[in-house]
């Protein structure tokens, strides 16, 4: 079956069709890399990762680029609220992002360029639109005159006449349109600068992407993904002046990613939050999240809502993933333990096996259509349910190992771990014991209202208590 993807600019599925054949090039939108992460981060992370699995188990070969932006307002701001150089600040929150985006499973990309590595790069390619007749300077730097590009708004379906396209494009008053965009920013006091022909300054926000995909790409990606809040205006830049500089198509597949939300209490609906967002002052980090549940089970919850939809966040989410992923892991053990005498061979083509192999194609051919992960993670349960049903029916090992086989490799390509992850909380038995001697001395003292307040505080945290014959024990829920 071919891989069938969901574009972006033609608002329709089309069949994967990669430049070259059996070669495909990625480019996916990184960080900006001015404070820690929060889950929001992760999902484009963890969508585009689990795309590249599947598309190289396909068979096919990923050139998969995605860079680091270690310069722009946001980072020289809090750069200056430290009182951190600029150049500190970006190194420390992209290890921190590398570190937990490799707790999450994802792998290092091909390429993973910065943008103050290629100013020679933006530069060159500011020159040529100079020269092309697409860019102009005045004193506040180049701009990128979006009049001279026809197709302006071919991908977020924004006209140039559009009052919103004015969105996150900075204020001059030598400009020759509001839509106009930065290429490269007059320094300011203060701020850090490279000389340029222009006088020294910095890269707008669009150009390094463009000129890390010329770069590495010849302005020819096959596939270009990020978050949804990417399409316009930076994806719609990006593809303006990569194309008014080559001449050629920069993207045959625009991919983006849903936003997460944040769920308000008592609400239940997948549209009754609001958009997760630093501005906005609700991100969830990603460090809290691990002490809920482990990254893998981050990542099983991630993938359980497919990619282009809304995505709800609530604590309680990722403890239910927990659980999915613990059932998981169970039959895993008990099927290795299962098999252990068998010797390695073909699996028998009937009964458990044959099931198993159906249940592999219905997921391979849910990741065909448009990165289906939500029906691919349905045949894994199915899969674990049916090799479940095997234990207790005492199946011979052969046909265990092979349902077992399928099922690793399918947690491969969905880049979840094949041995039992430490839950978040496996560092703190002590402190709930602790908790737990402490509400006994308040259950003893008959002081219910505080030994009330340490049971429904831990539930909070996953914890359930059980109270028999005057002793209590506990439990992760």
């Amino acid at each position: 079956m071919s891989i069938r993807l969901f574009s972006t600019e033609t608002g329709k599925k089309e069949e994967l069709s990669p430049r070259l054949p059996g070669r495909v090039s990625m480019y996916v939108c990184g960080p900006t890399v001015y404070d820690s992460c929060h889950i929001g981060h992760a999902r484009p992370a963890v969508v585009f990762d689990t795309i590249r699995r599947h598309l190289e188990y396909s068979g096919l070969i990923v050139t998969f680029i995605s860079n680091i932006t270690d310069i722009d307002d946001k980072l020289i701001g809090r750069s200056s609220e430290l009182g951190v150089p600029w150049r500190i600040l970006a190194r420390r929150h992209q290890d921190e992002y590398e570190r937990d985006m490799a707790a999450l499973g994802v792998g290092s990309p091909t390429i993973r360029p910065r943008a103050t590595e290629h100013i020679d790069d933006m530069l060159a390619l500011i020159s040529g639109l100079l020269e092309k007749g697409h860019a102009y300077s005045t004193r506040g730097g180049v701009w990128f005159e979006v009049a001279t590009f026809k197709d302006y708004g071919r991908l977020s379906g924004r006209s140039r006449d559009d009052e919103n396209t004015e969105h996150r494009v900075e204020r001059d008053p030598d400009k020759r349109n509001p839509q106009d965009f930065a290429l490269w920013k007059a320094a300011k006091p203060g701020e850090p600068s490279w000389d340029s022909p222009w006088g020294p300054g910095r890269p707008g926000w669009h150009i390094e992407c463009s000129a890390m995909a010329g770069k590495y790409c010849d302005f020819q990606l096959d596939i270009h993904g990020g978050g949804a809040d990417l399409a316009f205006p930076h994806h719609e830049n990006e593809l303006a002046q990569s194309e008014a500089f080559s001449g050629r198509r920069f993207v045959r597949h625009w991919l983006h990613n849903g936003f997460i939300t944040v769920g308000r209490d008592g609400e239940e609906a997948e549209d009754s939050g609001e958009k997760m967002g630093k501005s906005r002052n609700n991100a969830f980090w990603l460090r809290d999240a691990f002490r809920l549940a482990s990254p893998a089970a981050l990542r099983l919850w991630i993938l359980g809502t497919h990619y282009r939809m809304p995505l709800l966040y609530r604590p309680e989410f990722l403890r239910q993933a927990e659980n999915s992923l613990e059932r998981i892991h169970n039959c895993l053990e008990e099927s290795a333990r299962a098999v252990e005498a068998v010797p390695p061979g073909p699996a028998p083509a009937e009964g458990l096996a044959a099931e198993a192999a159906r249940a592999e194609s219905r997921f391979r051919a849910a990741l065909d259509d448009d990165f289906n992960t939500p029906l691919a993670l349905a045949a894994v349960h199915d899969g674990v349910g049916r090799i479940n049903a095997g234990l207790r029916q005492r199946l011979p090992g052969e046909q265990i190992r092979g349902a077992r086989e399928i099922l690793l490799v399918q947690l491969e390509i969905l880049g979840l771990p094949r041995e039992r992850p430490a839950r978040a909380a496996d560092g703190a038995p002590g402190l709930v014991n602790l908790l737990l001697a402490l509400r006994g001395e308040a259950r003893r003292d008959r002081n219910f209202t505080l030994s009330d307040r340490i049971r429904g505080g831990l539930a909070g945290l996953g914890v359930e208590i059980r109270d028999r014959g005057g002793e209590s024990t506990w439990a992760w829920k």
